[in-house]
């Protein structure tokens, strides 16, 4: 055998070199491929996403509108009895989808409108968008202990504050009469209110997991409403302004935990994964009952029996049955629902229809709840609003939460310390009688003339609520 035979070597180099620059060529190839692709869908992805940008902005400019509409009725009674704020609000949470699908009995007018709509438009692709307003109580911000101004020289403390929750076992001692006007415990402050409302709902929604999940019930059995709420109030309060003796534990699952609490307000709801004692899936159960943001108003048409009974401690079960039934209906009777148009039907029906409360009390308690921000109104100045782009195989999801915030209300006239204006309360075009009267009442200029919302059976200018325009307070990416 001739071993120095190299006949066919430059024939297996040429075969060797063809199979390597052909593995080359398929490798850079299909490399070429998947770059085509991603470069693909990455101009897809950003083409969905500025789809749903201009679903945003499309919602703005309809809030700017509803701003403008809000504000009008707000200043033209006459324009209020025509036009209800409930109606503007139904058009405003309108869902809207683009291409506008065409209705399937559409005239040929109609069809040539549409299309001559969607040749004018410069979006691509499709949005969807939906709007709805925030509302309720679960607001962990409203737990936040006010600061008193120290009136006793020790410890900052108020002991004739009823609304400072460090007296309330001061409050205990008073009468449990629920007609007693005195009660604290019947009218029970704001923060209370929200404090109850989330505990509620906490504690609702433990029980029915532990029902439909033994496995829930076996990992977290300890597992209490009442901890979780005290732990939110760690989390949004500086601590020292919380007395209970079950802080420490909540401090030691922190330490625990290699975490740190915020002591200050929730910026958002993705705060909620930071509580050290809230396991995942509680929050993932919970947290779209909460909202992070201001909602100013208690939407009067969305008042379930617990939220009711928590406006108003002493309504009876009777009360309450009549109350949804005049709001919401009853097929079985053949009554239609009656939606509140205004606020002044929702307290025709609880003062002289119901006789829940008499029209002084009524309004003291609209009064503190105004005092935590809180006003009954059937429409939102909170809204969300999803808005969904696609491009042929990208879609992309924007959450944004839009605030109307309301123009703060111009300070009261300077008083000297007896409390009386500059002119000793003598004003020879207002009210004589009236040291409080101190300005023309036919002066537009006057906050407290008839022309800017006083009442005419008094002196105290009434509130008009003018909403800013809008303003983006928190956007997500889903």
């Amino acid at each position: 055998m001739n071993l120095k035979n190299e006949k066919g070597m430059a024939l297996l180099m040429v075969i060797g070199s063809i199979a390597l620059l052909s593995y080359l060529l398929v490798d850079f190839t299909f490399e070429t491929k998947i770059n085509r692709l991603k470069s693909y869908n990455a101009q897809d992805r950003a083409q969905a996403r500025l789809n749903a940008e201009a679903g945003i902005h499309f919602s703005l400019a309809k809030l700017r509108i509803y701003q403008e509409v809000r504000n009008k009725l707000e200043t033209n009674e006459a324009l209020k009895s025509t036009i209800k704020p409930s109606q503007v609000d139904n058009i405003l949470v309108q869902p809207f989808v683009f291409p506008i699908p065409l209705p399937p009995k559409s005239s040929l007018i109609q069809k040539n409108a549409l299309k001559e709509f969607d040749e004018s438009t410069v979006l691509q692709g499709n949005l969807n968008i939906t709007m709805s307003q925030i509302t309720g109580f679960l607001n962990p911000n409203n737990l936040r202990i006010p600061v008193p101004e120290p009136t006793n020289g020790q410890n900052g403390t108020n002991p004739n504050d009823p609304n400072d929750p460090r007296n309330n076992a001061n409050q205990n001692n008073n009468s449990n009469d629920p007609n007693d006007p005195n009660n604290q415990s019947a009218q029970k402050s704001p923060l209370q209110v929200t404090e109850e409302k989330i505990l509620q709902m906490l504690t609702e929604e433990l029980r029915l997991k532990r029902e439909e999940d033994n496995l829930f019930d076996q990992l977290y059995p300890t597992l209490r409403a009442e901890m979780l709420l005290k732990e939110l109030k760690y989390y949004v309060n500086n601590p020292q302004a919380l007395q209970d003796p079950e802080i420490p534990e909540i401090e030691n699952i922190y330490t625990d935990a290699g975490l740190i609490a915020k002591h200050a307000p929730m910026a958002s709801l993705d705060e909620f994964y930071q509580l050290a004692g809230w396991p995942e899936v509680v929050v993932n159960m919970v947290k779209d009952r909460f909202t992070v943001h201001e909602v100013g108003f208690i939407s009067l048409n969305d008042l379930n029996e617990n939220t009711l009974r928590l406006l108003f401690p002493n309504i009876t079960p009777e009360q309450s049955e009549e109350f949804f039934r005049y709001r919401d209906g009853d097929p079985e009777l053949g009554e239609e629902p009656k939606p509140f148009q205004a606020v002044e039907d929702f307290k025709n029906l609880v003062v002289n229809q119901l006789a829940i409360l008499d029209a002084t009390r009524f309004d003291e308690r609209q009064k503190e709840f105004e005092a935590a921000n809180l006003r009954f109104g059937v429409a939102g100045k909170l809204y969300r609003v999803i808005s969904t782009g696609r491009f042929k195989t990208a879609t992309v999801s924007l959450t944004a939460y839009i605030d109307l915030p309301v123009k703060p209300q111009p300070p009261p006239p300077p008083t000297n310390p007896n409390g009386q204006n500059p002119n000793n309360g003598q004003n020879p075009n207002g009210n004589p009688n009236d040291p409080n009267d101190q300005n023309d009442p036919n002066d537009p200029n006057n906050p407290g003339g008839t022309q800017t919302g006083q009442n005419p059976n008094g002196n105290k200018p009434e509130f008009k609520l003018e909403l800013m325009p809008p303003r983006i307070v928190e956007i997500r990416v889903d």
